[in-house]
Protein backbone atom coordinates (compact mmCIF):
# COMPACT_ATOMS: atom_id res chain seq x y z
CA UNK A 1 0.00 0.00 0.00
CA UNK A 2 1.26 3.25 -0.86
CA UNK A 3 1.69 6.38 1.00
CA UNK A 4 -1.22 8.42 2.34
CA UNK A 5 -2.24 11.85 1.33
CA UNK A 6 -4.34 14.28 3.21
CA UNK A 7 -3.56 12.94 6.64
CA UNK A 8 -2.01 15.37 8.68
CA UNK A 9 0.44 14.05 11.12
CA UNK A 10 -1.03 15.58 14.27
CA UNK A 11 2.53 17.67 15.29
CA UNK A 12 1.89 19.40 11.89
CA UNK A 13 -1.61 19.97 12.84
CA UNK A 14 -0.60 21.25 16.09
CA UNK A 15 2.51 23.15 14.48
CA UNK A 16 -0.52 24.83 11.61
CA UNK A 17 -3.11 25.47 14.35
CA UNK A 18 -0.16 27.97 16.44
CA UNK A 19 0.89 29.31 13.05
CA UNK A 20 -2.88 30.42 12.13
CA UNK A 21 -3.23 31.93 15.48
CA UNK A 22 0.00 33.72 15.45
CA UNK A 23 -0.61 34.85 11.27
CA UNK A 24 -3.95 36.12 11.63
CA UNK A 25 -2.35 38.23 15.23
CA UNK A 26 0.55 39.47 12.83
CA UNK A 27 -1.66 40.41 9.32
CA UNK A 28 -1.55 37.34 7.75
CA UNK A 29 -3.27 34.80 6.06
CA UNK A 30 -1.78 31.13 6.25
CA UNK A 31 -2.48 28.10 4.26
CA UNK A 32 -0.60 24.41 3.78
CA UNK A 33 -0.16 23.09 0.50
CA UNK A 34 1.79 20.11 -0.04
CA UNK A 35 1.39 16.13 0.47
CA UNK A 36 1.79 16.93 4.17
CA UNK A 37 3.98 13.54 4.44
CA UNK A 38 7.83 14.60 4.65
CA UNK A 39 7.48 17.80 5.34
CA UNK A 40 4.70 20.51 6.08
CA UNK A 41 4.47 23.67 3.68
CA UNK A 42 3.03 26.66 5.23
CA UNK A 43 2.69 29.91 2.78
CA UNK A 44 2.03 33.49 4.79
CA UNK A 45 0.16 36.43 2.48
CA UNK A 46 -0.22 40.08 4.09
CA UNK A 47 -3.58 40.33 4.24
CA UNK A 48 -3.69 43.68 6.41
CA UNK A 49 -1.87 47.33 6.52
CA UNK A 50 -0.59 46.16 9.34
CA UNK A 51 1.21 42.67 8.75
CA UNK A 52 4.49 42.72 10.59
CA UNK A 53 8.46 41.61 8.77
CA UNK A 54 8.70 38.28 7.74
CA UNK A 55 11.09 37.27 10.24
CA UNK A 56 9.54 38.32 13.18
CA UNK A 57 6.11 36.39 11.76
CA UNK A 58 8.90 33.48 11.63
CA UNK A 59 10.62 33.90 14.93
CA UNK A 60 6.60 34.19 16.41
CA UNK A 61 5.81 30.81 14.68
CA UNK A 62 9.03 28.89 15.57
CA UNK A 63 9.16 29.80 19.10
CA UNK A 64 5.38 29.06 20.00
CA UNK A 65 5.56 25.49 18.13
CA UNK A 66 9.05 25.04 19.56
CA UNK A 67 10.75 25.00 16.10
CA UNK A 68 14.11 25.75 15.40
CA UNK A 69 15.29 27.53 11.99
CA UNK A 70 17.60 25.84 10.44
CA UNK A 71 19.10 29.78 9.77
CA UNK A 72 18.26 32.76 10.22
CA UNK A 73 18.74 34.15 7.11
CA UNK A 74 15.60 32.84 4.38
CA UNK A 75 16.11 31.53 0.98
CA UNK A 76 14.91 34.15 -1.53
CA UNK A 77 12.39 32.59 -3.80
CA UNK A 78 10.62 33.71 -7.19
CA UNK A 79 8.11 36.66 -6.56
CA UNK A 80 10.03 38.02 -3.46
CA UNK A 81 8.69 35.13 -1.65
CA UNK A 82 11.40 34.17 1.67
CA UNK A 83 11.70 30.81 2.89
CA UNK A 84 12.73 28.86 6.24
CA UNK A 85 12.86 25.43 7.26
CA UNK A 86 12.03 25.08 10.64
CA UNK A 87 13.05 21.91 12.67
CA UNK A 88 11.55 19.41 15.35
CA UNK A 89 13.80 20.09 18.25
CA UNK A 90 13.47 16.41 19.21
CA UNK A 91 16.73 14.49 18.71
CA UNK A 92 17.04 13.13 15.54
CA UNK A 93 13.08 13.98 14.41
CA UNK A 94 13.09 13.52 10.52
CA UNK A 95 9.73 15.96 10.23
CA UNK A 96 10.36 19.95 9.04
CA UNK A 97 8.00 22.38 8.22
CA UNK A 98 8.80 24.91 5.06
CA UNK A 99 7.40 28.00 6.05
CA UNK A 100 7.30 30.78 2.89
CA UNK A 101 6.26 34.64 3.82
CA UNK A 102 5.18 36.49 0.80
CA UNK A 103 6.53 40.20 0.47
CA UNK A 104 4.59 42.69 2.12
CA UNK A 105 3.82 46.06 -0.59
CA UNK A 106 5.70 48.67 0.40
CA UNK A 107 2.57 51.12 -0.08
CA UNK A 108 -0.40 49.03 0.93
CA UNK A 109 -2.80 51.47 -0.17
CA UNK A 110 -1.57 51.00 -4.04
CA UNK A 111 -2.11 48.32 -6.49
CA UNK A 112 0.94 46.10 -7.19
CA UNK A 113 2.39 46.84 -11.11
CA UNK A 114 1.16 43.62 -11.66
CA UNK A 115 -2.48 43.68 -10.64
CA UNK A 116 -2.27 47.50 -12.39
CA UNK A 117 -1.37 45.69 -15.63
CA UNK A 118 -3.87 43.28 -15.59
CA UNK A 119 -6.74 45.78 -14.48
CA UNK A 120 -5.54 48.13 -17.39
CA UNK A 121 -5.44 45.24 -20.15
CA UNK A 122 -9.45 44.00 -18.87
CA UNK A 123 -10.60 47.50 -19.25
CA UNK A 124 -9.11 47.66 -22.60
CA UNK A 125 -10.32 44.47 -23.61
Amino acid sequence: MGEHYGIIDPDYARVFTKARVIAWQKGYAIMMHGSFTRDLDLIAVPWTDAACEPEHLMRRIADAADLKAVSDEPGHKPHGRLAWTLLFQSFGDPRFIDLSVMPRNPNPHTPASGALKIEEADRDA
